[in-house]
């Protein structure tokens, strides 16, 4: 056992004396190099199994040369700088198996510290060295949209409903699959692959597959046509081709002796490669069926098959761990991926085609990138074994393991969301067009879709669907509670509509009085403005006749001094009195009508006044019926929404009962 002080020495020398005891992190060297820093920790930890005389997994630490050179796995540090990728850190820092040193603590967090500065520095052998510039990071990803139609994307039309094989239960889930570009899901059941929405989970289509069991589904790039391989085991194994649209199949490939565990077609669906318990990967031409390559390479069962979007490599794994990347047209060996030490029971591409994932028996979930085949991430994702692992649009990985789980990662290998749905080990995942959807099926034969950002939003799939008949009359009574239901909101509709209507009659016969007071105010204040139109007219009148008169009572004054020296004037007197008392007469008159038209004014003005004011106090009492109306309103339109939706779930079903009858045969 080491002491404290025995610690403090070593960590001193490894440094350089330059390391605390304390603060390691920040006390790390500028310049960490192997010779200097890093040896002496290996020197301490690793060269008893590490060294030129005995190459524990082929690999020798006790020299920079050999450390560059890496072991029987690969490389297991890199000149850039990549710290996660770096084989050596995953396995001292205990974030992959098998930990080093074998049975022992990690090392302590001063010597990690080195050693992490020293990758990430560039790996420099002295103090004489210079770090290369970094590399791009290889796991950078810019979401494609490459392979997508130009048109509408396919989705089932008039696929078959009918079922083929009716059993009490369905059994393991062996293969699931989403289109690249559609709201639609594959699942492999017995003899036949169900097809459902994978947004509100209705059942599409039943696909026929009298060979079996589909173990392997993919959809093709552009998301047209469906490849599934499979068979029976220990009797026959084939690839077949489905219409999406029509559900019929289009092409059949292989006569394996044995079920088909992987398949897959090219970017064109003019090759179809495939693989077994016959360990063999296989690849055909789909329009006469020719077997181009008979590539032998794996050594045990081969269970993933899957070519890269691009067209131009084809990856294959196997139950031994063996993982291989083969070139598509020449069938060639690419690379020879090691570093799994458990079967590969999934394979997936990301859509540049640059990053392959592989899930294995091992737990773990490992990126390869395809320059050199190097390791880019290892996740330590599932306990007991990773079963699938499928690649999203955005670079996220979806798996699922042995430990009962569905997850879903980042591009940069973080966690993002761990689902679980009881303890049976989930076997198949697949994750949606658009992301949202978790889809993974159990060794019950469970299936679950799932909503990433709501995992209590849960639908569940069924391999292997009732009956038709069953399915027609649950339909049926479905549609009948359903209009049972719409029969029930259109009363309470009718109900609210009517309720409406009367909450809007007191409001209408109050908005009536208010105007026929408002139209009366306004006739006072018309008849006001007509007499005082009158008053003026009078008193442009009286002045004339004022001044008239006076004229006449001074000619009536002169004609009574005239009679006096002649009395012949007394018959023009007598005119002239008339005429004067005439006109007395008439400016009385007229000052009479004046007042009367003053009095006029005044009596309108208040009788205006009044209509308004009782106008105006009705219309304060307005707002508790506009509020009466507004609830009604809020009740009509509740009630209308309610009828629209089970109206539409009406047709829905319907529509549904509607295709199941055209598509039963």
């Amino acid at each position: 056992m080491i002491n404290q002080t025995m610690l403090k020495r070593f960590v001193l020398l490894a440094a350089g004396a330059c390391v605390a005891t304390t603060g390691f992190a920040k006390d790390v060297p500028d310049k960490v190099t192997f010779e200097e820093h890093v040896k002496p920790i290996f020197r301490q930890h690793c060269l008893n199994c590490h060294h030129q005389g005995d190459k524990k997994g082929g690999l020798a630490l006790d020299t920079f040369g050999s450390v560059i050179e890496g072991g029987g796995s690969g490389e297991v540090v890199y000149d850039d700088g990549d710290l996660e990728g770096s084989r050596l850190w995953q396995l001292v820092s205990h974030a992959d198996t098998p930990i080093m040193p074998p049975n022992q603590d990690k090392l302590p967090e001063p010597q990690l510290a080195i050693i992490k500065a020293w990758i990430e520095g560039g790996i420099l052998e002295n103090s004489g060295s210079k770090a290369k510039k970094k590399k791009a990071n290889a796991l950078a990803y810019v979401a494609s949209t490459g392979g997508k139609p130009d048109g509408p994307v396919a989705m089932p039309e008039s696929v078959p409903l009918a079922t083929p094989v009716v059993t009490e239960r369905a059994s393991a889930v062996t293969a699931i699959a989403a289109s690249p570009w559609a709201p639609l899901v594959a699942v492999a059941g017995q003899k036949q692959i169900v097809l459902y929405h994978s947004d509100s989970g209705e059942l599409l289509g039943i696909l026929p597959f009298e060979e079996g069991i589909a173990q392997d589904l993919k959809f093709s790039r552009d998301g047209s046509y469906l490849i599934a391989g499979g068979g029976e085991h220990s009797f026959q194994g084939l690839v077949a081709i489905y219409d999406v649209k029509t559900g019929e199949r289009v092409a059949s490939v292989g006569d394996e002796l044995d079920t088909v565990f992987g398949a897959d077609a090219n970017d064109s669906m003019s090759r179809v490669a495939l693989g077994g318990p016959q360990k063999m990967l296989r690849i055909f031409d789909v329009a006469n069926g020719d077997m181009l390559f008979d590539l032998k390479k794996h050594t045990d069962w081969i269970y993933t098959v899957s070519y890269s979007p691009d067209g131009i490599l084809i990856a294959s794994g196997d139950r031994s761990g063996g993982l291989c990347v083969w070139e598509a047209d020449t069938g060639r060996l690419y690379l020879d991926l090691a570093g799994h030490k458990g079967a590969i029971h999934s394979v997936a591409w990301r859509d540049d085609s640059n990053v392959l994932a592989s899930a294995s028996g091992d737990g773990t979930v490992k990126l390869w990138e395809m320059e050199g085949g190097k390791t880019l991430r290892s996740i330590n994702a599932h306990g007991g074994g990773v079963t699938s692992v499928k690649f999203d649009h955005q670079g996220r990985l979806a798996t699922a393991g042995v430990d009962g789980r569905a997850k879903l990662w980042a591009a940069d290998g973080k966690e993002l969301k761990n689902l679980q749905q009881g303890s049976e080990a989930m076997l198949e995942v697949a994750i949606t067009h658009d992301g949202k959807r978790l889809v993974y099926g159990n060794w019950n034969g469970d299936v679950f879709n799932t909503s990433v950002d709501d995992p209590k939003n849960l639908v569940s799939l069924r391999p292997n669907p009732p009956a038709t008949e069953v399915r027609l009359e649950s339909a049926k009574t479905n549609l009948a509670s359903v209009q049972q239901k719409l029969a029930s909101v259109k009363a309470e509709l009718e109900k609210a509509i009517a309720g409406l209507e009367a909450a809007k009659k007191p409001l209408a016969e109050l908005d009536q009085k208010i105007a026929s007071l408002k139209k009366l105010s306004a006739e006072k204040e018309a008849a006001a403005k007509a007499s005082e139109a009158q008053v003026a007219d009078l008193d442009g009148k009286l002045p004339g006749a004022s001044s008239l008169t006076r004229d006449l009572q001074d000619e009536v004054t002169a004609l009574r001094v005239a009679l006096k020296a002649d009395p012949a004037k007394m018959s023009a007197l007598a005119d002239a009195e008339e005429k004067f008392a005439a006109k007395l007469v008439e400016i009385a008159k007229l000052r009479r009508q004046r007042i009367s038209e003053q009095a006029a004014i005044g009596s309108h003005r208040q009788q205006s006044a009044a209509h308004m004011a009782e106008a105006e106090k009705l219309a304060t009492t307005r707002g508790p019926l506009e509020q009466k109306i507004q609830q009604a309103q809020q009740l009509v339109d509740s009630a209308k929404k309610s009828h629209d939706q089970i109206a539409a779930e009406a047709a829905e079903v319907q529509a549904k009962i509607n295709r199941m009858m055209a598509n039963v045969n």
